[in-house]
């Protein structure tokens, strides 16, 4: 029994039955029948369906260890994170020396952003089974979510000695190693993720590039996670640019016209447009490892995209503002860690409040209408609101002095740009920030503020007020 949903007893230390128990009025319409039902649906990821069905069940069988931790699952994956808990923690009672279910407990506990108790849990799945390889693997996680890298990287190794054919141990051990500043061996380990299944295979004829001679060649460069990783890697389309090849870049709709400016790409092309002829293919999160790259190097090279020439963007200006200032403070709803990473609109509006500072607003999506429901229509001039895609969003940030902005693809652009960034975290960050410090490895004009306490913002604007003043009077 482990975070999927399980009918038959699949460890020894599951009490589950599959003992048939009549339902719903006839011997065919049985208990195991119907959680078989359920787990299908789950695994199907028809999760209300799923759920609907578990707690019907659960109103036949109310101290079932097993019913209980499905429905944990299932309302994990829905978001109903505190139900997940209250679930796991009543299959747990119901079965209190199970190594998997104080696993799945901490697991939920994780999801609702307390890892300090996720970690008790899963401390305790392995001790009571040393042999438990998915229990060392999820205590990992946790760890790694503490910043405690060196355990992290012990209990992931130990997941791959109990079980060497894991490959999301590899990729999460590849994470770790990454956060810890060991990048050429991060970015080598990282490879493994490439044989996930929620990975995107690419299916192109052409065969991949293996770090090969590249002169006279063409090479497809493709997107394989998401907006801020083209933002980041496409940098080293330049390597390949002095190797001798061609560069074509696939990329994202909204990176087209952003993408067009830069003179190392000799063409881009949008996901759903035609493709060009090329010889070789390769992911942009690859490059730094088949590029073989300088990594203490990298911090100090140049800006390496621009804004387009043309764009109707234009900021105001004020004659006691000192300094222009955009913010971007929420995630869009949906992407990973969105709640971790994203800063109440609320703490921005002090800033807002200083008449030598002129703030704009960058945020997209839902959160733009934060700036209404504060009233602070006065305060933040909205430009986010006339951003179409990231040409224009280069324009206008190409007018400010400095970008304070949570972990989101605009941080990226304006890092790369060469643009004064400063960059909120939270204290569970993600590995392209790396653990500790006030640096990027990427960029030389990035600064981290970062959370000491999960979910406490609080000391970072202390932080960010007290560097304003001494940017202020420079």
């Amino acid at each position: 029994m482990n975070d999927t949903p399980t009918l038959h007893p699949t460890r020894p230390e599951s009490t589950a039955t599959d003992a048939p128990t009549p339902l719903f009025g006839s011997d065919a319409d049985s208990f195991v029948q119907q959680l078989r039902l359920a787990s299908q649906a789950h695994r199907a990821g028809r999760l209300d369906e799923a759920i609907a069905s578990y707690l019907r069940l659960l109103a036949v069988r109310p101290y079932h260890a097993e019913l209980h931790n499905n429905l944990g699952v299932a309302l994990r994956l829905a978001g109903k994170l505190e139900a997940s808990v209250a679930h796991h923690r009543l299959s747990l009672a119901a079965d209190p020396q199970n190594p998997a279910l104080h696993s799945n407990l901490g697991n939920a506990l994780r999801a609702a952003n307390r890892p300090d108790e996720a970690v008790k849990h899963h401390f305790q799945s392995i001790a009571l089974n040393r042999d438990y390889a998915e229990g060392f693997f999820n205590l990992a996680l946790c760890l790694r979510d503490l910043s405690r890298l060196d355990e992290a990287v012990g209990c992931f190794s130990r997941a791959l000695t109990l079980n060497p054919d894991s490959r999301r141990s590899r990729v999460e051990l590849a994470i770790a190693l990454l956060m810890r500043g060991e990048l050429a061996p991060g970015f080598a380990a990282y490879e493994a993720r490439k044989r996930l299944p929620e990975t995107p295979t690419p299916e192109f004829p052409q065969p991949a590039w293996d770090g090969g001679p590249l002169e006279g060649r063409r090479i497809l460069l493709y997107p394989e996670q998401g907006l801020s990783d083209v933002l980041l890697f496409v940098r080293f389309a330049r390597e390949l640019k002095r190797r001798g090849a061609t560069v074509i870049v696939l990329c994202q709709a909204l990176l087209k016209e952003l993408l067009r400016a830069v003179d190392y790409v000799d063409e881009v092309v949008a996901e759903g447009e035609a493709l060009p002829s090329f010889d070789l293919h390769a992911s942009m999160v690859s490059l730094p490892h088949l590029c073989c790259v300088d990594f203490i190097a990298l911090s100090t090279e140049p800006a390496y995209l621009r804004a387009p020439d043309d764009s109707r963007i234009k900021l105001g200006t004020l004659d006691r503002a000192k300094l222009r200032v955009g913010i971007y403070w929420a995630a869009m709803p949906g992407q990973a860690q969105d709640r971790q990473r994203s800063v109440p609109f609320s703490q921005f509006l002090p800033l807002a409040g200083d008449p030598e500072l002129l703030v704009f607003s960058l945020q997209g999506g839902v959160h733009q209408k934060d700036i209404q429901q504060f009233g602070a229509g006065g305060l933040v001039h909205d430009v986010g609101r006339g951003i179409f895609d990231f040409a224009e969003a280069a324009t206008a940030l190409s007018q400010l002095d400095l970008l304070i902005s949570i972990d989101a693809p605009v941080a990226h652009l304006a890092a790369a740009m060469g643009i004064k960034t400063w960059v909120l975290l939270p204290s569970a960050a993600d590995w392209r920030w790396q653990l500790g410090g006030e640096s990027a490895p990427w960029y030389r004009s990035a600064r981290l503020f970062r959370q000491s306490v999960s979910g406490d913002w609080s000391p970072v604007f202390a932080a960010v007020r007290s560097e304003l003043h001494t940017l202020k009077h420079q």
